[in-house]
């Protein structure tokens, strides 16, 4: 680390700890709130699929099961088949599980360092506990709307699939290398270490969850911002919306609840869809700890979820009309039907636009970012030969 950054990074920590001596009981109830959010919706839902995923990947019988689909994938994305069950694993279990497959596959060499980088831009994704119960039916109040942001959340990570893969070079679907690692040698082991592996991990989450539930209760209380935001804004609901954009920056839950608060409306429901596609900086550190160790390239990531936050709102404004036009809406939401779908089209039109320029800017060929650039061929073979 730089000594500037080094500097700067040290006042920052110093003024983070102040603030937490001089507001202690907004510190104390926010890191509580972090806490139970985590005890009661993270980790009984999470926890399950963690183990099971580390009993999963070690059995040969994955190999066997999952080869079937590498056609498919190979078709659909250059990718071996392990991408798609990296995918749904992703979609069902939440952030960050999708990772954790990843980093599992590529651990037990059932899948090639840059085909995990690649399958690492779209399959990390929310899941529909939290999308369908959390958001929809405890902060919208409708559960309907919960489903309609589900079907928003898995089409826009199918077609960022599609865009990213596009510019991806094929990768040979083939076995990079043969494992050569060895299992426990008992089903008691192998479920002892799953458990150890996913108590850590799921603890690492609890934490970032914890950390910045606080800094977000120390931001939006603290005099200052709400005499900026008075500045920025007078309105209420413009305060609320600025509030509601920085918390999901920053962490999805808190996020995501301040923008339930705004007056309903397709606008709200695309900013919603924007924050649980993106994840959140939080999400993002916890993706990092879970790939620790495996040396993928993360700004990719953080790029590639930006993207697919900016088409879930082009989907949300695009398809809402439609959909509040074949269900029962709430009252505060028919107002919003057929008669004004052109506009919400041009606004999806543009979106969409950006995100094809965006995708084609960042991983298009001639990018710093691009693959070819950012993953050499032979990253696995040097990997093993270290290992060797």
């Amino acid at each position: 680390m730089k000594k500037q950054t080094s500097f700067s990074m040290t006042l920052l920590i110093l003024l983070l700890m102040i603030l937490l001596l001089c507001y202690p009981n907004i510190s104390f109830n926010a890191a509580q709130e972090g806490l139970l959010l985590w005890f009661n919706k993270v980790l009984p839902s999470l926890l399950p699929f963690m183990i099971l995923v580390n009993i999963l990947v070690p059995l040969n019988g994955l190999a066997a099961s999952i080869d079937k689909f590498t056609p498919f994938t190979k078709r659909l994305w250059k990718l071996p088949g392990e991408s798609l069950f990296a995918f749904i694993i992703g979609l069902i279990a939440g952030y960050p599980m999708g990772a954790r497959v990843i980093k599992s596959l590529y651990d037990g060499h059932k899948i090639s360092h840059q085909a995990a980088e690649q399958t690492l831009l779209f399959s990390n994704n929310c899941g529909p506990l939290f999308i369908i119960g959390t958001v929809g039916t405890t902060m919208l109040g409708q559960t309907n709307l919960g489903f309609f942001l589900f079907f928003i959340h898995l089409l826009s990570a199918c077609i960022m699939s599609l865009l990213i893969t596009h510019y991806i070079p094929p990768t040979p679907i083939t076995q990079p290398t043969n494992d050569t690692s060895h299992p426990p040698s008992s089903f008691f082991k192998l479920l002892n270490l799953s458990v150890m592996q996913s108590m850590d991990a799921i603890t690492c989450v609890g934490g970032y969850m914890i950390l910045f539930s606080v800094l977000i209760a120390l931001f939006t209380h603290h005099s200052l911002t709400q005499h900026l935001l008075a500045l920025l804004s007078p309105s209420p609901m413009k305060k609320q919306l600025l509030l509601g954009a920085f918390s999901s920056l920053l962490e999805l839950s808190n996020g995501t609840y301040a923008l339930s608060q705004l007056p309903p409306s397709p606008y709200s429901l695309a900013l919603l869809s924007a924050a649980i596609n993106f994840g959140g900086i939080c999400v993002y550190f916890q993706t990092l700890y879970v790939l620790e160790g495996a040396s993928f390239n993360t700004k990719s990531l953080l790029i590639a979820k930006g993207i697919q936050s900016i088409l879930s709102v082009a989907l949300t404004l695009s398809l809402y009309p439609l959909y509040a036009s074949i269900n029962n809406t709430p009252s505060n939401l028919s107002l919003y039907t057929l008669n004004t779908y052109p506009t919400y089209f041009l606004y999806s039109l543009i979106l969409f636009s950006l995100c094809l320029i965006s995708t084609h800017y960042f991983f298009g060929s001639s990018h710093l970012f691009s693959f070819p650039c950012c993953i050499r061929p032979d990253t696995f073979t040097r990997q093993k030969k270290k290992l060797d």
